[in-house]
């Protein structure tokens, strides 16, 4: 498991424990409970569990309850907590990443990159913040499922667009207009940094959050987003589909499923597919 996308322009709180007080099965169990309490991005380091949350969304008296109740399943272990400087995540970032082949068509890599055979596909992302990079398991198959899908004309949203890389995918495969949007001023930044380097001109990139559907239709929305803001915000995202469009998500666990189905299908989308690697999940919705 490895971090996905976090903002060099923002501290964050790191958790850490011992991986070897952690079964598998306890581990999925710590990780749901900290995504509750806003924990966005989880890594696996030198047998060390790591969890990170912007400093402005940590709260001390939430996390001592849901260590709580994770006792109650997982018994008692040691964990700790401090605060990561924001210039900290770029250095990290260039130091270990290069290029991530997505599939035998889509490479995802840095501009110094020179990649050593051809792919359809070469999105080319610039560090200005960490690890927007394709290798988690929710963008790898998020692009997978963007592969197969037809793009042609297409009206798209990338909602929490991080580096833009989903949009940028969605102009490559031939979609007319591409609306980009992300709460953090930073990611605004940096999809229009990659936009430039992979020739993409199509995109309209916003600082905004997923209210910023309100009023507008696509035929396909995107949205790489946890579980608990998908679910809360399910009618905005519905809402922004036009007829026979598709809804793609992912940034949840397997035993999310369940919830994000009940939210879409409140409002209108039915389940096409479910697919999911190493306990992380995309479904794919059509709205009628």
């Amino acid at each position: 498991m490895k971090f996905e996308c976090l903002s060099i322009s923002m501290d964050y709180c790191e958790f850490t424990c011992d991986l070897d007080r952690l079964s598998l099965e306890n581990k999925d169990i710590l990780t749901a409970l900290l995504s509750e309490i806003g924990f966005e991005s989880f890594y696996e380091e030198n047998n060390v569990f790591k969890a990170y949350i912007q400093k402005e969304l940590f709260n001390q008296d939430a996390l001592q309850e849901t260590m709580d109740s994770a006792n109650s399943f997982i018994g008692d272990f040691p964990y700790s907590v401090q605060t990561i400087q924001s210039q900290n995540w770029n250095s990290e970032w260039e130091a270990t990443f290069e290029c991530a082949e997505v599939s035998d068509s889509i490479l995802i890599r840095t501009p110094q990159y020179k990649p050593t055979k051809s792919f359809d596909y070469e999105i080319v992302i610039k560090p200005e913040m960490s690890f927007g990079s394709g290798t988690h398991e929710t963008t790898s198959q998020i692009l997978q499922e963007m592969s197969a899908i037809d793009f042609s004309g297409k009206t798209v949203a990338d909602c929490g667009c991080g580096t833009g890389i989903l949009g940028i995918f969605a102009s490559l495969l031939g979609a007319k207009q591409v609306f980009a949007f992300d709460y953090d001023d930073c990611c605004v930044s940096n999809t229009q940094t990659n936009m430039h380097l992979n020739n993409v001109g199509n995109m309209d990139v916003q600082l905004a959050k997923l209210d910023a559907l309100s009023g507008k239709k696509f035929d396909v929305v995107i949205a790489n987003i946890n579980r608990n803001i998908l679910v809360s915000n399910m009618n905005f995202i519905a809402n922004a589909v036009n007829s026979n469009g598709l809804v793609v998500l992912s940034g949840f666990y397997t035993e999310d499923v369940a919830d994000i189905q009940m939210a879409a299908e409140q409002y209108g989308l039915q389940l096409q597919s479910t697919k999911s690697k190493n306990n992380w999940t995309i479904t794919t919705f059509i709205y009628k």
